[in-house]
């Protein structure tokens, strides 16, 4: 008998491979030392970028062999809020993000996956901690520290449906703010990238802009904290163990969308097991030059503060947001030229090999 691919950690990085693996027949055990899926997370909605690729995100999601039966709801439009100007109106041709739901509640992406791959005859073993496994093992037990926060509160209201993002470091240093609103449902966060010792000063200011300039209402509030981990490095495969998602700093570094890059890796590592390739190879082709080009924009995002924030909002204002963010997310000469700075400035970013 095959002797089962271990996979640590079930997260959507080490779900997607073990779906993978699964639809190849190969047997995978996952283990979690939680006591189920999505735990440290709260119900929270999140946002699956659409913008990095031309593919659309269900058919990236179906072709990796993942069924998007969980709450995906295409959003086409939002307000932006930045410093000094008036609130700008977004409007996209295609979905410029789906929204998900997160946490071990029935209709979330984390919850899906689970039972998706468990369907297909996946184990999953749950309040386990795995140190050390022999055979093939992929390693997705999420991020190790914290680069960015998400703190912010999840709440009932009779709002409509509604996306809204505030650039203000006032109470989202170097990051952003965000409302997401869904049949009844909503999540307000402030997203920050420094100063995390005023996370609950900065949350409530966050709480207060958007009772101010929206009128939203909430009830049945709960506050909820998460985090980004970002980080770079020469290899993604230790002995038998391949990285996938943030345990890998697989990460967006400018906006902190990383769900999409967590689903493409776990996929890239089970097919190098299926095929007999090579997992660097893979990651480096399709991941690596997204995860320097959004080092880059979020070094010129900090340098150019409040200016920034305002171009950015007239670029998004005055076109397709998707196209505007898909060019800048691929690499350009000029970017290329300013990785070393980028890489100098942040202490997460230890040199890629040639």
């Amino acid at each position: 008998m095959q002797e089962p691919v271990t996979i640590i950690g079930a997260g959507p990085a080490g779900l997607t491979a073990a779906i993978v693996l699964r639809r190849h027949g190969i047997p995978v055990r996952v283990h979690e030392m939680s006591p189920d899926v999505g735990t440290r997370l709260s119900g929270d909605f999140q946002g699956f970028e659409n913008w990095s690729s031309p593919q659309q995100l269900k058919d990236f999601l179906k072709e990796v062999g993942i069924d998007p039966d969980f709450l995906c709801e295409p959003y086409f439009s939002g307000t932006v809020y930045a410093p000094g100007m008036a609130p700008a109106v977004i409007t996209s041709r295609k979905p410029i993000f789906y929204l998900v739901r997160r946490g071990p509640m029935a209709d979330t992406l984390d919850t899906r996956l689970k039972e998706q791959a468990l369907a297909l005859g996946a184990e999953l073993i749950f309040n386990n901690r795995v140190e050390t496994s022999a055979g093939r093992v992929i390693v997705g037990t999420g991020p190790r520290s914290a680069d960015a926060i998400a703190s912010g509160i999840t709440f009932q209201t009779c709002m409509e449906n509604t996306a809204a993002v505030v650039f203000d470091n006032d109470f989202s240093p170097k990051g952003y703010a965000y409302l997401l609103v869904h049949e009844g449902h909503g999540t307000l966060a402030t997203v920050m990238y420094g100063d995390f010792h005023r996370e609950a000063a900065c949350c409530e200011k966050a709480v207060n802009f958007f009772r101010r300039e929206i009128g939203v209402a909430m009830r049945n509030e709960r506050q909820f904290t998460s985090y980004a981990n970002f980080f770079l490095r020469d290899s993604q495969v230790e002995g038998n163990r391949l990285y996938v998602g943030e345990s890998a700093g697989f990460q967006d570094f400018l906006w902190g969308f990383g769900m999409r890059y967590a689903v493409l890796s776990g996929y890239l590592a089970a097919r190098s097991i299926i095929d007999g390739t090579d997992y660097d190879s893979l990651w480096k082709v399709q991941l690596k030059p997204m995860l320097q080009t959004s080092l880059v924009n979020r070094f010129l995002l900090e340098l150019g503060g409040n200016t920034g924030y305002r171009w950015l909002t007239r670029k998004f204002q005055g076109g397709n947001p998707c196209d505007f963010l898909r060019r800048h997310y691929n690499q350009s000469f000029i970017k290329n030229l300013m990785l070393p700075m980028a890489r100098k400035k942040f202490p997460f970013s230890p040199r890629f090999s040639a």
